[in-house]
């Protein structure tokens, strides 16, 4: 007993000091303050509350009139930067403007069936963030409005050369071939606004918060939770996206490439009637020339597959009769809810992104071509390709007549044709 305590004599033990107590408490308040400024859930909640507010905005106002039209808006305005010192310390929220906003009112309201009042229907909700998709570091957010059909996506398009074409030639081309299409008879993803930012803030130059986001219909909306349901991101055989071809397999995961896009099994076949596929194949051949004339390629046909009797809802803007309400009716009913029961009439652009039954009469299809900001003309594009003629083995020289060629063949080798429908 007198060991201990004289043991304890010897090393007492080191009490703290006041100040350092309190330095101490300082220092891990300060920490609780900042450790939620650069988390993850605060940068997604914070990006997403900008996104929503500025798409609301016009829609609140019940504005008519929201801007100018494609022919006269200036498509060089979000490249435009504005110096404002309460924007400036700014990391994660950003004042987003919409760009072209009377052309894409138009767009939603007289092609797409998208009216303000639905519209602002879908973005009652906070955005759901969802997993990054590929290597292209882009953020993904989806509304969950209070109906099933409020699929809307959005998108920030964070690399320079893919936003400069995005505005530079893609959108006032786009809004003209629409126009040129009526009805919507395309099978282009559906953008229904484009957001961007002139103010230049500490996040922007950390390059953690972009500054320009597409937004788009979500034709197949929440598909995992449907049972048997499958998706597919469909490119040719040898044509992935560049950047991830210039990267060495060590540092990505088998997970991540297959997510990049993917191939029908060779016991999965499309199986389509006669007059589905020459719909398919004729929508597909004009919007692949579109998308030729801009130079694009990296492209990609999405592909939905939902058992026939688990009614899908339909994308926004498409909202028939879901087709398990009239199951009882038989495959003819379902056909004609379908728009392919007529043989003298093709399917529109509508359709196919709407759902046509497949010519067994097992699933219903949905059908999207995505991804179109690849230009080959831009700078990194053109660094890309000049490397890839260094590695023969790479991808990325290829051209877009080859690529919309190989495009085009990948639709036939996928789709089995059943005569006589």
């Amino acid at each position: 007993m007198a060991e201990q305590n004289e043991s304890r004599a010897e090393n007492p033990p080191t009490l703290a000091t006041k100040d350092e107590r309190r330095e101490s408490k300082t220092v891990f308040a300060i920490r609780e303050v900042i450790k939620p400024l650069y988390s993850k859930d605060h940068r997604i909640s914070i990006t997403a509350d900008s996104v929503i507010r500025a798409l609301k905005r016009d829609l609140e106002l019940d504005t008519t009139n929201t801007g100018s039209s494609n022919t006269d808006w200036d498509w060089s305005r979000p490249f435009q930067t504005r110096w404002r010192f309460t924007k400036l310390p700014l990391i994660y929220m950003t004042h987003l403007e919409r760009a072209a906003p009377t052309a894409f009112q138009q767009l939603r309201n007289q092609h797409f069936d998208i009216s303000n009042k639905l519209y602002l229907q879908c973005l009652t909700s906070p955005l759901k963030p969802l997993s990054n998709l590929g290597l292209s570091g882009s953020t993904f957010f989806h509304t969950d409005g209070p109906s099933s059909n409020c699929g809307l996506l959005v998108k920030s398009i964070n690399r320079a050369f893919e936003y400069e074409f995005m505005h530079e030639e893609l959108l006032p081309a786009y809004l003209q071939y629409i126009e040129e299409n009526p009805g919507a008879d395309t099978l282009l993803t559906r953008i229904t606004d484009v957001l961007w930012s002139a103010d230049l803030t500490l996040g922007q130059a950390l390059n953690v918060s972009p500054r320009h986001y597409m937004v788009m219909v979500d034709v197949l909306g929440d598909i995992k939770a449907i049972e048997d349901a499958k998706k597919w991101d469909l490119k040719p055989s040898g044509f992935f996206e560049p950047t991830r071809d210039l990267i060495p397999d060590v540092v990505k995961s088998e997970a991540t490439k297959s997510g990049l896009a993917d191939a029908l099994d060779a016991n999965i076949r499309v199986k389509l009637t006669k007059i589905q596929f020459e719909s398919l194949k004729r929508i597909i051949e004009r919007d692949t020339s579109f998308l030729e004339r801009k130079e694009v390629v990296d492209y990609s046909l999405l592909l939905g597959r939902f058992p026939a009797s688990s009614s899908p809802p339909p994308p926004i803007g498409l909202g028939l009769a879901t087709v398990s309400d009239h199951v009882s009716h038989g495959l003819s009913r379902i056909k004609h809810i379908l728009h392919v029961a007529d043989p003298g009439q093709l399917p529109t652009g509508d359709d196919l992104a709407r759902g046509v039954l497949s010519s067994d009469g097992k699933w219903i299809y949905r059908f999207s071509i995505v991804d179109f900001l690849w230009n080959v003309n831009k700078l990194v594009p053109t660094v890309m390709r000049t490397a890839g003629k260094v590695l023969p083995d790479q991808t990325i020289t290829t051209e877009p007549a080859r690529y919309r060629k190989a495009f085009l063949e990948m639709i036939e080798e996928y789709v089995d044709v059943e005569e006589g429908h």
